[in-house]
């Protein structure tokens, strides 16, 4: 699969297309204008840090890219945005054959791509079986900047020999009648489900695709001339096919994600009314925001509503294990040994997580997974020093030239700016700080860098195995060059890969999380990476922002969205 990963987060911008005519990435930030405007006061404003990298669904590794595509592309299945469970969108139902390896899905009829040049007439043709083996057999086709491809490779049936070119049709995916698709699986799986809610497996047309047009099923419709240099708005699909009570959503006119580097720039925009959901506060600003707007939060009705939940993501160190130094897991123990998870939570994230990584990669809000089991490598300088000496390096062998690489947003700049103090203080290694963009981080990541990057992962899917295939060994390219995505560290262990193929092949629950916790501890004990912390995330949302739900996964599920005036006490609110 390509990562299933949807993302990962460079931190700021948690990772995870533009699908259209052109990929950008905006950096300037310009002014927002005010919501009492008429042609805005029914759109929701949104801030974020960087714009979209693609939208392109089969591209997508960022967050930012996913929210804004998420508006305009549908996939057979969602997740719900209040608990995650899946529910039909495209598909109206599913049905399993016994041995669990043919799935076949029933679309709901009278559902239209949106209006577009690329169509007869200008005017949507109506979505059928069709589009959805067009879309999987692109999915299936390895090329370059296909992510999805790694997440259902090893998946669905037929892949290798489309590939080769040795089958002249695609066995895994077939069209049995317009409203009626069937996929056949290599083996059984037990993700495929939560792998066609995924941003990878939203549903395109041959008819856009091949014009580079953006055009799907969703509630909100891309225009080229509203994707500017500081925005990207979208207005209202107005037929689509969802109605609430027999009327017609979605309810608002528009969305809009407004590009605001700084932080305390967004926080501004937000208390001036020109943000209407704000997801990323300054971790300085909170305690500061709640005391010195009280009254914001507690009077009738309310201003303010202030969310807070725990998220499906983490933050951790990144080593490139295919290169030295860091072929060498006793070096890679002595940098985990020498950090202070705790300081970074406390002093540079002023408490604003979850908690320190203390123990593996899979993060707490996963649903009946005891993370709290796996025994990670405590903070101990004496240890750290004795592994570094066993490693090679101490006063007969000095450090090479080490470069620590993080996003450009201030609190990754910062992580990496702590780390680099505690390297050199508890270990004596000189390293340089250098930040980059997003779009730059993923070029420097697909090459030969014997660096430590900082590194997020925001979940595709709420399951253990999201979170593990960042260090399947079944991606790691054969190439230096070439990119192992989302293995970004080209970790390799057997153990380790037969644990999570098992993991994902079995329909056992209670196995699968035994194995998921198998895998977890090996690389724990291994250390490819090094686990920073657990994210746990405030929202500051405008009163009149009704029906909109925060969630584990930063999804923006927007269609029985309202905005309007608050007519009775809103509280604070924790998720």
């Amino acid at each position: 699969m390509k990562p299933t990963r949807l993302l990962y987060i460079a931190l700021a911008s948690f990772i995870l297309f533009s699908c259209g005519d052109d990929n950008k990435t905006k950096k300037d930030d310009k002014e927002v204008k005010d919501k009492s405007e008429s042609n805005t006061a029914n759109i929701v404003d949104f801030a974020v840090s960087e714009a979209y990298q693609t939208l392109d669904p089969i591209e997508i590794i960022d967050v930012n890219s996913f929210q804004v595509q998420s508006q305009i592309f549908e996939g057979l299945l969602r997740f719900d945005e209040n608990d995650l469970s899946l529910k039909p969108v495209l598909a109206k139902f599913w049905e399993v054959d016994n041995a669990g390896l043919v799935y076949t899905f029933h679309l709901n009829k009278g559902i239209y791509f949106h209006d577009n040049a690329c169509f007869d007439g200008g005017k949507g043709k109506e979505m059928t079986a069709k589009d959805v083996v067009f879309t999987f057999k692109r999915i299936c086709t390895e090329q370059e900047n296909n992510y999805a491809f790694s997440l259902f490779n090893e998946v669905i049936a037929g892949v290798k020999e489309l590939n080769s070119g040795s089958a002249t049709e695609f066995s895994g995916v077939k069209a049995i009648d317009d409203y009626t698709v069937q996929f056949t699986l290599s083996k059984t799986s037990s993700s495929f489900l939560q792998m066609l809610a995924t941003p990878f497996s939203a549903i395109v047309c041959e008819e856009a695709i091949s014009v580079n047009a953006v055009v799907g099923t969703g509630p909100f419709v891309y225009d080229k001339s509203l994707d500017t240099e500081n925005s990207i708005t979208l207005n209202r699909n107005n037929n689509y096919h969802l109605k609430d009570n027999g009327n017609q959503l979605p309810y608002v006119a528009g969305v809009k994600y407004n590009y605001i580097i700084e932080g305390r720039e967004r926080l501004a925009a937000f208390k001036e009314g020109k943000i209407d959901i704000l997801e990323n506060i300054p971790v300085e600003e909170i305690n500061n925001l709640v005391q010195e707007n009280i009254s914001a939060f507690q009077n009738k009705p309310a201003q303010y509503v202030l969310a807070r939940n725990k998220e499906l993501a983490i933050t951790y160190l990144n080593f490139n294990t295919a290169v030295a130094p860091f072929d060498n897991v006793k070096l890679r123990r002595a940098f985990a040994l020498a950090i202070d998870k705790n300081k970074i939570v406390d002093r540079v994230l002023k408490g604003e997580a979850y908690g320190p990584a203390v123990n593996g990669i899979v993060p707490p809000a996963v649903k009946d997974y005891d993370y709290s089991s796996i025994i990670g490598i405590e903070f101990d300088v004496d240890k750290a020093k004795k592994a570094l000496a066993e490693a090679g390096y101490g006063s007969n062998k000095a450090f090479p030239k080490l470069e620590i690489v993080s996003s450009k947003e201030s609190v990754s700049v910062r992580v990496a700016l702590e780390i680099q103090k505690q390297l050199k203080n508890n270990l004596n290694i000189n390293a340089e700080v250098t930040s980059m963009s997003l779009s730059e981080m993923l070029k420097y990541k697909s090459s030969n860098n014997a660096s430590i990057v900082v590194s997020s992962w925001l979940a595709e899917f709420p399951d253990p195995l999201n979170f593990l295939s960042i260090l399947y060994g079944g991606y790691v390219s054969e190439s230096l060059d070439k990119s192992s995505y989302p293995n970004d560290s080209r970790y390799k262990n057997a153990a380790f890969d037969k644990a999570y193929k098992e993991a994902m092949e079995t329909t056992d629950e209670i196995r699968k999380m035994e194995l998921c916790l198998e895998a977890d501890q090996i690389a724990a004990n291994e250390v490819p990476i090094i686990p920073l912390w657990y994210y746990e995330r405030y929202q500051l949302i405008q009163s009149e922002v009704k029906n909109y739900t925060p969630n584990a996964m930063r999804i923006h599920y927007l269609p029985y969205v309202k905005l309007e005036k608050p007519q009775a006490t809103t509280k604070i609110e924790t998720h």
